[in-house]
Formats: C-alpha cells, structure tokens, sequence
C-alpha cells in the first residue's frame, strides 16, 4: 500500500526526537485540559462541515490535527496548556526578555544585548522547531491556553484580550526582537521565520472544570444534529475524552504511518461513529426524569433521587463507550431476570424498593443509589427498546 507525500512527511516529522510535549510540571490537570480542548476541537471542525480530520496526540507537541486521516495537505501542530492564575509572559512564551520601553535613544543603547540560549525551550520555540521541521505540508502552530499573554499589540491594546492573533501582530519592537530569537534556531542561510504561521488563541475552558465549555459546544452541535438526543451532551463529550485519554501514551518510533494512527490518532469517521451509536440509544434521560418526578412524589428522599440521577448519568456513559465492566453486566442480567418476574403494581416507589432488597443481596458491594440507578435504566430499556 502505497502512502501519501503528507502522511510520509507526517511520520518523518514524528519520529524526529525533541518535537513532542511530554507532561511536565502540570501532570494530569494538565493532560485532562489537553484532551476536554480536543474534544472541542473536534466538535468545532463538525460545526464547521469539515470534510475530514485527524487529530494525533503527543506526535509533534502536544495535538497534530490533519485535513485527512489518509491524504494530509495542510496541519497544525498545537500546544495546549493551561493556566491557573495570571496570564502568560513575554519570557516564558519566547525564553528572552522584553523589549526596552521607549523613553531616551541612551536608555537603548545602554539596554544589553538580547540573549537566545533559551528560545528552544520556550513554548514559541518549541513552535517554531516543529514549523522548520516540515518541508512540504502546509503547516500552522498555535499556542492555545485559557490565559491570556501579556504582549503588546501593533494595532494597540494587548494580545491579553485580542486573542487570536498572530506573532507578526505585535508590537513591532516585539515581533522584530521575536524573528531574531526564532530566527536563532535555524541553520546558517535558513529563511526568516514566517511569524503569521505561528498564532496564539484563547479557549473559554476552565482548567477546574473543564467539562462546562465543552459540553455546550457539543450541545450546539447535537442540537443542529441530533435534538432528540441534545440531553445527552455531557455523555457523549465525557465519551469522547475517555476514548482519546489513552491516546498517546505509547511514545515509541512508529514504522508506519498506520501504525501512528493506530496508537495515537482519532479520526472523524470516529467522530461521526459515536454520533451514530448516541442515535442508536434512546433518549433515556427523559424517561427517567418521569420516573424520578413519580418515585419523590411517592415520598422517595430528594437526595436519594440525586443520587440516583448522577449514577444514570454514568451508565449512559457506559453505553457510549462499551466500558461495562463483567460485575455490572451480572448486575444489568439480574435486574433483567428480575423485571421479567415481578409484575410492577400501581405504586413505583414499592416496586423500586423491592428491587432494592434484591439487588442488594448478591450485589451488596453496590451503594443503594448505583444499584436504583442501574434498575432504573434497565427497566426504560424494557419500555422502549425491548429487544
């Protein structure tokens, strides 16, 4: 089989030492943020009719998005990282110190001479190096974080609150000083760096709950899509980043460009793939809030039936990923036996209750809520989907 001039170049790039993102002082906040952000980024090319995509996780820096999963033109190469407090400094994003302010022409010549020792372990360094590494793909860079950067821009104000932008929109004493630092990794005789290639873009997730954003972008989407299942906006995203976290965990020189994807890449058909299985589930959240209207009216404790609400939020989870464990699928076989033998009654507190003492004699390792949780999903899925 035959690879593409893109993939070939992908690969390549990829197996070059020193061009991925690899944890750091973050460790896994730092890693959730990474992936709820691709989970957006995905949701964001949906929304925009993207033909295909593939994203490639810690490959060259932290994300690799291609226009295609066999034939790639164009790429971008991303870091992500968040911020807790603050935004982000002219020293940590290029590794140099800022440009003088202008106040005398004997202030700047007594400013001392930049110094560049330390661009290559900067984050628009390391952009930078994974740019020059391609010589045929149309590539781009983004820095992505939920700060800020404190750096001025040439149209005025500050790249803090303009983002996106590009590194050739600031400041002209800052992109001049920042083409000379970039421009310090290349060889002798090597181009200027292009500083319209390398951006800088806001996200609105938060890193303490990174899920909120995410969730609502996915809602757009669902609702555009699939509005009948527009409800299960957080099970699906939680999917998805359950599906991708393991992604990128095998750093290893890959031989093919298959193998790449196979280890590290998500795909759109994988996308439109878990779109298709929410469609194949019934919208059992809706069901389930009757159920639970009916149960507090019948005198169940408010808190028990929160409980209960948080823990079918999980199973339908579950559904999505097809990450039942054999303990609970024992557990989802015997309330099936169970409900196919006890006709329920008028009242559907009692019939709950008796579930209850069932379940919790060979499944006592269960809290009551998770076992009422799961008794409830299997009987909706007997109302609606009894096959």
């Amino acid at each position: 089989m035959t690879i593409s001039a893109g993939a070939s170049e992908l690969l390549l790039v990829a197996n070059k030492p020193g061009l991925t993102e690899t944890g750091g002082g973050h460790g896994a906040k730092g890693v959730d943020f990474q992936r709820w952000w691709a989970v957006l980024r995905m949701v964001e090319m949906e929304q925009a009719n993207e033909l295909d995509f593939l994203l490639l996780f810690e490959t060259v820096q932290d994300v690799t998005e291609l226009d295609s999963v066999s034939t790639p033109t164009r790429a971008r190469v991303y870091q992500v990282k968040k911020k807790d407090r603050g935004e982000w400094s002219w020293s940590v994003l290029t590794g140099t110190t800022a440009p003088p302010k202008k106040k005398s022409s004997t202030v700047v010549s007594k400013a001392a001479a930049p110094t560049f020792t330390k661009v290559p372990d900067s984050a628009l360094g390391k952009l930078q190096l994974s740019l020059a590494a391609f010589n045929n793909l149309s590539v781009e860079a983004y820095f992505i974080s939920n700060a800020g950067c404190d750096i001025p821009l040439a149209a005025g104000g500050n790249a803090a609150t303009s983002m996106p932008c590009s590194l050739a929109d600031f400041a002209p004493e800052h992109s001049k000083l920042l083409a000379q630092a970039l421009h310090s990794l290349s060889a002798d005789g090597a181009p200027a760096p292009d500083l319209t290639k390398l951006k800088l873009k806001r996200v609105a997730i938060h890193p303490d709950e990174p899920s909120s954003y995410v969730i609502k972008s996915a809602l757009e989407l669902l609702t555009q899509r699939s509005p009948l299942h527009a409800g299960q906006a957080a099970s699906f995203v939680e999917s998805l980043v359950t599906k991708i976290s393991p992604l990128g965990r095998h750093t290893d020189t890959c031989a093919s460009f298959g193998d790449l994807v196979e280890q590290r890449g998500f795909a759109r058909h994988e996308f439109i793939s878990a779109l298709g299985a929410l469609e194949t589930i019934p919208d059992h959240s809706a069901y389930l809030n009757d159920w639970l209207v009916q149960l507090q009216s019948e005198g169940m404790d408010f808190m028990m039936v929160t409980a209960i609400r948080a823990q079918a939020a999980r199973v339908v989870r579950e559904q999505l990923t097809g990450a039942t464990l054999p303990i609970v699928q024992s557990l989802h076989d015997f309330c099936d036996i169970w409900l196919d033998a006890n006709v329920r009654g008028s009242g559907l507190r009692l019939y709950f209750e008796a579930g209850l003492v069932a379940l919790k004699k060979d499944f006592s390792s269960f809290r009551d809520a998770e076992l009422l949780a799961r008794f409830a999903m299997r009987a909706i899925k007997k109302c609606v989907d009894p096959n």
